[in-house]
């Protein structure tokens, strides 16, 4: 009797370490599936909001102002490596995770409605996001990093088990606003009409050029026009040096704020906030009424030389009344440029005030859900999903 005691308790025992091995299994092994996951999550988020940086730089400019569509292969070239670098920034289970190139994927996504799938076939000038897919998988590529190794599981007769992570970043360029306390980039007393800007944007000169590991200005083109701000004459009042918290347009104060930016105090006693607002939260336009004058003063052209290679933020307009030192310049918006170059003095012909667009993702920048598009001007990298 107590032998079959003995017997059934063992059987009892047996089945409870079976048991126990199984929730065991449960709680180690799909643990750890879920750890890969998490952590694969974390490197497709950092991959695709750096690929989708690409987005912002001097080549998809090309792409976008002059449909320069072979510049793309040079975005595309981006992307891929920017994802790829940052992915394996992000260790899964203890290594780099691996990003294969064919799971990085281009595309276009309504920021209106981003949880739509990324349209891969968009025209070039249209892109706006990018996928990125990351596996813990037996077979997958170059980019599987393997499967995911189980503890107990293969008592079972289970080995591994995979894991999956995607990832969409998107260059939202939304631009409602634009915060000079937090701002990565000086606001300069200048602007431009609206008018003059957009020509010269379709068709200016490119004599400068620009480069990103020197950080430095070059003589000879690049591949992105200028805009020359001054002189022009193809719009009366095109442009104008702004009173902006300044009594007058006296040059030590213009040249200090030139220098130095103009500082979020002065902008706040201009119009009543440190933040320039170009909508409101139903996307109405806002605008502002600023004094200032014409032209542009020779003897600030030392203070201009200071910020060649800088990138700066500039003021647009759309219309002035008023003329000489009593105008006033209605400001609807500002975008962002590299001080190229200045010749304020000797013949008119070769006077001018140079600027290289940038497409701006850097501080300061805030986005409206009703704004208008920058087209691509200025914005931010964000996480579709």
């Amino acid at each position: 009797m107590m032998t079959r005691r003995r017997a059934v308790v063992a059987a009892q025992v047996l089945v409870m370490l079976l048991v126990l091995l199984g929730f065991a299994t449960l709680t180690i092994d799909v643990g750890t599936l879920y750890r890969a996951r998490a952590e694969l999550q974390t490197a497709a988020d950092s991959a695709a909001l750096a690929a989708a940086s690409a987005y912002s730089t001097d080549a998809m400019l090309q792409v976008r102002l002059d449909g320069n569509e072979s510049a793309f292969s040079e975005v595309v070239s981006l992307v891929l490596t920017r994802g790829s670098q940052f992915s394996t920034l992000n260790d899964t289970l203890g290594s780099p995770t691996l990003v294969d190139t064919g799971d990085i994927a281009t595309g276009w996504i309504d920021v209106l409605s981003s949880s739509d799938p990324i349209d891969t076939g968009a025209a070039p000038s249209q892109c706006n996001a990018v996928r990125v897919t990351v596996r813990r998988a037996e077979d997958g590529g170059e980019g599987s990093n393997g499967p995911v190794e189980f503890f107990f599981a293969p008592i079972f007769g289970k080995m591994t088990g995979e894991a999956s992570a995607s990832a969409v970043a998107i260059f939202d360029d939304r631009f409602a606003g634009y915060d000079s306390e937090d701002g990565g980039s000086d606001v300069m007393p200048f602007t431009i009409h609206e008018d003059v800007l957009a020509a010269e944007l379709a068709g200016g000169g490119d004599q400068f050029g620009y480069d990103p590991v020197l950080d430095t200005v070059t003589s000879g083109p690049d591949g992105v026009r200028e805009i020359n701000i001054y002189p022009h004459a193809s719009v009366p009042g095109n442009f104008g040096l702004l009173n902006i918290g300044l009594p007058n347009q006296g040059v030590p104060g213009l040249a200090d704020q030139i220098e130095n930016g103009v500082p979020p105090e002065d902008i706040e006693a201009e119009i009543g906030t440190p933040v320039l607002a170009y909508y409101d939260e139903e996307g109405s336009p806002l605008t502002y009424d600023i004094t200032g004058s014409p032209g542009l003063k020779a003897s600030l052209e030392s203070a201009i030389e200071t910020r060649i290679g800088d990138t700066i933020a500039f003021l647009i307009h759309d219309q002035v009344t008023g003329s000489g030192a009593n105008a006033t310049y209605r400001i609807t918006q500002m975008r962002f440029a590299r001080v190229m170059g200045v010749k304020l003095k000797g013949a008119a012909s070769s006077r001018g005030f140079w600027l290289q667009p940038v497409s701006y993702t850097g501080a300061g920048v805030r986005l409206g859900r009703s704004a208008g598009s920058s087209n691509g001007m200025v914005g931010r990298l964000v996480l579709a999903r």
